[in-house]
């Protein structure tokens, strides 16, 4: 008697499980990218996150400065913006700075609202989120530093 070697032996009929491998990995395929691209994205927008909490505290150290004014904390921010390549003109700056000379020991806030928009899970969030309000895709990210005048 001749044997067969193991893999023509597998089933019944003649049959083996050769393309069954090819074709759970085209099921899973979609599933693996869309994780893939979810983890760059949410990375993406953690980095403008803390680019935006970094500048904002920033802001926030000039402005407690005895001689600094606003334009110089708006300019600073809107700077370090432009330097981390995010655009200063979509961010919602929000200042509140004391003046004159009896601001020590009293708080200046500085604010950034900035939208983040997903390009590739864009579609997914905003068919996820129906209703949230913004442009689809779009989430804002907020930061507020707060810092005692010197």
């Amino acid at each position: 008697m001749i044997r067969l070697p193991f893999r023509f032996r597998t089933g019944s009929y003649g049959r083996s499980d050769d393309g069954q491998s090819l074709a759970e990995f085209a099921l899973i395929l979609p599933i693996l990218l869309g994780l893939l691209v979810g983890i760059i994205e949410f990375a993406n927008a953690w980095r403008t996150y803390q680019v935006i909490t970094n500048v904002g505290r920033e802001g926030a150290r000039v402005a407690v400065l005895p001689t600094s004014t606003t334009a110089q904390v708006q300019d600073l921010i809107e700077n370090g913006l432009d330097q981390a390549g995010l655009d200063a003109k979509a961010a919602n700056i929000s200042l509140g700075l004391c003046s004159g000379g009896a601001c020590t020991g009293t708080p200046d806030t500085v604010r950034i609202d900035y939208p983040f928009q997903f390009r590739f899970v864009g579609p997914v969030i905003a068919f996820a989120c129906h209703g949230c309000g913004g442009p689809p895709g779009t989430v804002v990210l907020s930061t507020i530093s707060t810092m005692r005048n010197e």
